[in-house]
């Protein structure tokens, strides 16, 4: 095996310039791959192209031989999160410094984590608090909502949240001890398509887990294997088809933050076959772990792997996955970095499965296990891999041409991808003092053959020479504008016109489906073809139903009968009896 060795470059500047010039690289954005250099100053891209003018005091990165793409957003982590079992709460091992320094590593410069309040009129408050905790990371962030109650006083923070505060997610449970009812989800899917926001879906039939879990507890059954009896397939695919229905009632447009079951999928690729504005992720442990994993000899390994849905115990579960996300069915890759020590693991849930936290680590290896799954053998290219791992989330939670994209104007973020020599990621992990030994590594095994060698954040080299220069609370607050028009220009338009859609479904194949009948519906007072002259002339400059004609007119026309088609002599035609001899082609 040819594994990579350390780099002794000479090009990656440890400074803090506020002036680099990116020089001889391939730029890959999701929809374009072009050779040029990128000059950046004061945190921004100013030029991007061939021989540009350079002020002085500039220092060049050479990206000779690299991919440079866009910094990877990884939309789910959970840093400095708190888990209750019983009166006890844990605490998870990263908090946004140490878990944005294993970002920065793996290439991500913007983090998207999460934030909930005890009650509702903490909601504002816990907000301030949470954007304090986080001003800790050294890459950029952005906070989504938990939505753990419902009633006037939720709804009105929402609303604030959303137009003062940049928050355009929140998300809601169907399991669990924030579990809503149906009512509750119609109303808060209501108010979250009022102010333009998306919903994120943890979707669990909650009553279905709790009675099962009764159950298997009172015969003693109790070990991790039997997460994915419980919290079963069809309890996670069930929700997701209740989620997609309760929200098509008010138009409201989701995101299942969480997808592991192949029947949740294609619950997923029907409503969006049909138009519906339903989107999903993946967690990165999902492609390289599955449900056999909970059924490991080692306590600690088993539940390195638990996540909530759990991972499907099916051998062909992660390359269905993987084909979700190549198809379009799911649009991102995130890594759910959620991370307990095996202590407090083992204090909540080694004598009950139902108690184990969910999470594993994911943030560093995220990028580099897509790459590994998905370009080496060839199922994407590397323009399809930005869009997995940056653009697609920035266009989804509206921080897109800023984020997620290489062009002038757009923040200076940006990643020398290299490839050369097998990486093994624990290992690389520990060379960079990522690992946290009280904790078990779920990506234990996986290479990829290439990965970060530069990382640049808002115009700072942060990490390269595989070492990392990142400085506590370089990081800042994004704010996620609502009304992302990736998806309420999508619903604009699918309002206005009717037509099939299409989406690739999970298995490669594409299929058109006709719309849904609310979006039909819709759409019954819109006449494509109706004037656009309220006296009742023509419509538009390519309609050619008066009769008229114009210069550039061939001798036959779609628009139907003439007034001249019974004269043999036609204005248009200036040779009745050509040499040769009159043409015996007819159109009729």
């Amino acid at each position: 095996m040819n594994l990579r060795t350390s780099r002794q470059s000479k090009s990656i500047p440890k400074i803090a310039n506020d002036r680099l010039l990116v020089k001889g690289g391939k730029l890959v954005n999701h929809d374009l791959t072009f050779r040029a250099d990128i000059y950046i100053e004061n945190g921004v891209i100013k030029q991007v192209g061939n021989d540009l003018t350079i002020p002085g005091g500039v220092t060049t990165v050479d990206a000779l031989g690299a991919y440079v793409i866009p910094g990877g957003i990884d939309a789910s982590t959970g840093f400095k999160k708190t888990f209750q079992h019983g009166s006890d709460v844990i605490e998870t091992a990263d908090d946004f410094y140490s878990g944005s320094r294993s970002a920065i590593a793996g290439g991500t410069t913007t983090i998207i984590d999460f934030m909930g309040a005890a009650s509702p009129s903490q909601i504002l408050a816990e907000f301030s608090n949470r954007s304090e905790q986080a001003s800790l990371s050294c890459c950029d962030f952005a906070l989504h909502v938990d939505i753990v109650s419902w009633d006037d006083e939720v709804k009105a923070a929402m609303t604030t949240l959303s137009a003062d505060h940049g928050v355009n997610s929140y998300r809601v449970f169907m399991s669990d001890e924030a579990q809503m009812t149906d009512e509750q989800l119609y109303d808060v899917f209501q108010h979250i398509r009022s102010i333009g926001a998306i919903a994120l879906v943890h979707a669990e039939n909650g009553s279905i887990i709790r009675k099962k879990t009764k159950d298997y507890r009172s015969h003693n059954l109790r070990e991790p294997k039997y997460l994915t009896e419980v919290r079963c397939e069809e309890v996670e695919c069930e929700a997701v088809g209740r989620a997609i229905t309760i929200a098509q009632q008010v138009d409201c447009p989701i995101f299942f933050w969480n997808v592991t079951g192949k029947s949740a999928l294609k619950r997923i690729s029907k409503a969006r076959k049909q138009g519906l504005p339903v989107y999903g992720q993946v967690h990165a442990v999902a492609l390289i772990q599955d449900g056999s994993a909970y059924r490991q000899s080692s306590w600690n390994k088993a539940v390195s792997c638990v996540t909530w849905p759990p991972l499907r115990d099916d051998p062909k579960i992660r390359s269905t996955l993987l084909s979700a996300l190549t198809s379009g069915t799911l649009q991102c890759l995130s890594s759910g970095h959620t991370l307990y020590t095996n202590l407090d693991k083992a204090k909540a849930g080694k004598m009950d499965f139902s108690k184990i936290p969910p999470g594993t680590n994911g943030v560093y290896e995220r990028m580099m296990t897509l790459w590994n799954m998905a370009v080496q053998p060839g199922h994407i290219d590397v323009n399809e891999f930005v869009n997995l791992t940056s653009s697609s989330a920035a266009r989804l939670f509206n921080i897109y041409p800023r984020k997620g994209r290489i062009a002038v104007g757009s923040d200076a973020d940006l990643v020398l991808w290299r490839q050369g020599g097998e990486r093994q990621l624990a290992v690389e992990a520990q060379t960079l003092g990522l690992t946290n030994t009280d904790c078990s590594n779920a990506f234990e095994h996986v290479e990829s053959d290439a990965g970060p060698s530069v990382v640049i954040c808002r115009g700072k080299v942060v990490f390269g020479d595989d070492q990392l220069h990142v400085v506590q609370s370089h990081g800042m607050l994004i704010p996620l504008r609502p009304r992302a028009p990736l998806i309420y220009e999508k619903m604009k338009n699918r309002d206005r016109f009717d037509h099939n859609f299409s989406a690739l479904n999970i298995d490669g194949d594409v299929k058109v489906s006709e719309r849904s009948s609310s979006a039909q519906h819709r759409d019954h007072s819109f006449d494509r073809n109706k004037s656009a002259d309220s006296s009742g002339g023509q419509s538009g400059r390519y309609t050619r139903t008066s009769g008229h004609r114009t210069m550039h007119q061939s001798g036959w026309s779609f628009s139907g009968d003439q007034v001249d088609d019974s004269s043999p002599n036609k204005s248009m035609i200036r040779c009745y009896k050509p040499p040769g001899g009159a043409s015996q082609i007819k159109l009729s």
